[in-house]
């Protein structure tokens, strides 16, 4: 097979590259999703002066040093968060291609990783990430899980991973029930369980176990460094939930950190 004969070392190098221009989609979904515009079009533009960027301008990472950072016709500054997030999802891709061992099921866990990245950063901004983006990311996963899973005989990953779904899935809609206009701070990012729960259910039980117990920490870790930063704030805006608020990206939206920390260690617990 065409797998079985591709060194590992390409199906890595192959995996950053791919993982560059996912990334450059992600933040085409962080820009627009949020303030309602379409992921599909119009092309790429600047924010500034709206006009629309020539092919050269979109090249992952070169562009951007290229164009030393600022629009040629405007001159403002580009955020620095586009080349950040394009590397570090070449990164991410690169790493869950090794852990998995270039097999297809690498490529499901490349979609669930690119979705949390999606998912987190529109969070961090302080916007609400739709339920749509998890739920897309997830079924796309879960589709390319199945094809691997029937083509290397994996059908324990299938299982475990459909499983997993079905209990974030469940624990989203809990949480729906008890919160539905996610009102607390607390509960933002809520979706990402759906991801969460497809990529800890095909690395098994034990690194599931893992994953969970690292989620549980860090969530504490996250509420302990809110509190801690927010201890001496008055008494009419000290409740958690306006303590969450105004703690940060990262501490203020605890369960999106846990859960972002908890797949990254539990993938390590699977390798």
């Amino acid at each position: 097979m065409l797998s079985s004969v591709i060194p590992l070392q390409l199906k890595i190098a192959l995996a950053g590259v791919s993982g560059l221009l996912v990334g450059s989609f992600v933040n085409v979904v962080v820009y627009r999703v949020p303030i309602g515009l379409s992921v599909a079009g119009p092309r790429s533009f600047c924010p500034s002066c709206n006009r629309q960027l020539d092919w050269w301008e979109n090249v992952p990472v070169a562009s951007w040093v290229g164009l030393r950072g600022r629009c040629r016709t405007c001159h403002r500054w580009i955020s620095l968060r586009y080349p950040l997030v394009e590397l570090g999802t070449g990164a991410t891709f690169s790493l869950v291609t090794w852990a998995w061992h270039g097999s297809i099921v690498s490529a499901a866990y490349c979609a669930l990783a690119a979705t949390m990245v999606a998912v987190s950063l529109i969070e961090y901004g302080r916007q609400r990430a739709p339920v749509s983006i998890a739920a897309i990311g997830t079924a796309l996963g879960l589709v390319v899980i199945l094809v691997g899973s029937g083509w290397e005989h994996h059908w324990r990953i299938l299982a475990g991973s459909l499983l997993g779904t079905a209990a974030g899935g469940v624990t989203v809609a809990v949480l729906r029930a008890r919160d539905p206009e996610c009102l607390d701070p607390r509960g933002h990012g809520r979706s990402a369980l759906l991801l969460a729960g497809c990529w800890s259910g095909g690395l098994g039980l034990y690194p599931t176990v893992v994953g969970a117990g690292t989620w549980i920490a860090a969530y504490f870790l996250c509420m302990l460094g809110v509190w801690t930063v927010t201890r001496q704030v008055s008494g009419a805006q000290a409740s958690v939930i306006a303590s969450v608020r105004n703690a940060g990206p990262l501490l203020g939206v605890p369960l999106v950190t846990a859960l972002a920390i908890a797949m990254a260690v539990s993938l390590a617990a699977g390798g």
